[in-house]
């Protein structure tokens, strides 16, 4: 019987029958799985207090018998709770985002060592930084190099000029690159707007390693431009929405400006006989 013995990141749970849980975890040697825990939620030894989101874990179980089955995780060792993340909101909905993009970003049994680094880091970072969302920018720009959507910060892509304080710019979705406010004059585009300020955080952001992230300050205003721009790129990338980046933009970046906040496209009024 094949055992597998490998470190996880939790990026999901859900209940599964009575006693069981459904947990979603980013691996180090698997990369994205889907296990069962049978009697997690009523397990009092085995499993108490460790398959709970952003829980950093050593797992044991056995690969499924068939593709696109599920995992059976029989054992659990916790080597980072990560409890503030779970116990103060702006941590959680921070880190929940993060995981979100995990999960859409990556294919089951698909293992990358810099995203699984990167989702290491990010947790240890959103639990001991003073401002979460400044971490929530810096890894999701990482994640979107990691997987091949580097955005292009440093220059127009029209006029190929670089980044420079007499301009604004946009981030176009359908390509990642910039339009600096000359080439956009007639307003065809309108997309959220990012200063040569953030654009230059954000040039740095993919430039430094994870271990120096901690050298960039990013103000509200800045956070708020780049993760709306980022939000944009990543909506057309994924042609779905994310679900906790409505909470996350409302309660961290702009609680009173809610209108500013991308939205997806609204679903179809019901009927009044229920149906749509």
């Amino acid at each position: 019987m094949i055992v597998l013995k490998t470190n996880g990141i939790v990026l999901r749970v859900g209940k599964y029958g009575e006693s069981d849980k459904l947990i979603t975890l980013y691996t180090e040697t698997s990369g994205r799985i889907t296990g069962i825990a049978k009697g997690a939620q009523k397990s009092k030894r085995r499993f108490v207090n460790k398959l709970e989101e952003f829980s950093h874990l050593q797992i044991h179980g056995r690969p499924p018998r068939v593709p696109q089955g599920l995992f059976f995780i029989n054992e659990a060792e916790l080597l980072a709770a990560h409890l503030p993340l779970r116990t103060d909101v702006h941590r959680y909905v921070s880190a929940a985002y993060i995981c979100d993009l995990t999960v859409r970003f990556t294919r089951d049994s698909d293992p990358d060592p810099q995203l699984y680094a990167l989702l290491k880091w990010a947790l240890t970072a959103l639990e001991h930084d003073r401002w979460p969302y400044r971490i929530v920018v810096l890894a999701h720009l990482h994640l979107l190099g990691i997987t091949g959507y580097r955005p292009e910060v440093n220059q127009c892509n029209r006029c190929r000029r670089p980044v420079n304080a007499s301009s604004s710019y946009i981030l176009l979705p359908g390509s990642g690159a910039l339009l600096c406010n000359h080439c956009n004059s007639s307003g065809s585009f309108s997309l959220p707007r990012l200063s040569v300020h953030t654009l230059r955080l954000l040039a740095a952001g993919q430039t430094l390693p994870l271990s120096r992230l901690h050298h960039l300050h990013f103000t509200r205003k800045t956070a708020a431009e780049a993760l709306s721009a980022l939000y944009v790129y990543t909506l057309h990338l994924l042609q779905q929405d994310i679900h906790s980046w409505r909470t996350l933009y409302l309660l961290g970046i702009a609680p009173d400006r809610a209108r500013l906040v991308p939205k997806p496209p609204k679903r179809p009024p019901l009927s009044s006989s229920g149906t749509t």
